[in-house]
């Protein structure tokens, strides 16, 4: 399949455009900070905590295993653990443009059946309850994109137009993240060391 310059580089733009609607207004980060976040050296740590609150802080800074012991104890509910990392990843978004997906109203879901979950049962869903996670963009989550970063996978099921397969798949390892209670947050790009040897 040809696919012009033009097109492919329309369809680069359409998705960069959709990735960028689905941050919150509210974490859109203005000129000033995008032209300063270009200055630094180091964009993780003290520079990103500055666009989040006490709380959120001391949220990202918790251990997969402490901030599962903190959901499990409900000194943490799962929809403000989510929001905390939801916001750190749109931020970092628009700083270095590292996610591929942003699934941020699917987490926010996930993250409200959990907390609903513990209020009905008085105890966690899983051993991951709540543990919010990233997935390269390696792993198909249905209603989502898996391009690997090939642009003429955005919109199909690897190159495939199948509707039975586009956007209709989870991966063996997503139902097991979800089935533990695990949240699903965003997709990264993948290492471009994926491809050494690819011919």
């Amino acid at each position: 399949m040809h696919i012009s310059h033009a097109s492919w580089q329309a369809t680069a733009r359409a998705k960069v455009a959709d990735i960028h609607s689905r941050i919150p207004q509210e974490w859109v980060l203005s000129d000033t900070d995008l032209e300063k976040a270009k200055k630094q050296r180091t964009l993780t740590g003290p520079y990103i905590e500055q666009y989040l609150d006490d709380r959120e802080k001391e949220i990202i800074g918790q251990d997969s295993v402490r901030l599962v012991e903190k959901l499990k104890s409900q000194e943490y509910t799962a929809v403000t653990v989510t929001r905390a990392y939801c916001k750190t990843a749109a931020i970092a978004q628009q700083i270095n443009n590292c996610l591929h997906e942003v699934m941020f109203d699917f987490a926010s879901q996930i993250a409200s059946d959990l907390d609903q979950f513990v209020a009905e049962n008085g105890t966690v869903k899983g051993p991951l309850h709540g543990l919010p996670i990233s997935l390269k963009d390696q792993f198909h989550v249905k209603g989502y994109n898996t391009t690997m970063g090939y642009v003429g996978w955005i919109g199909t099921y690897e190159g495939s137009k199948d509707p039975a397969k586009v956007h209709q798949v989870n991966s063996q390892v997503v139902q097991e993240l979800l089935s533990l209670g695990a949240v699903l947050f965003c997709k990264v790009k993948v290492l471009s060391r994926l491809f050494e040897g690819v011919q």
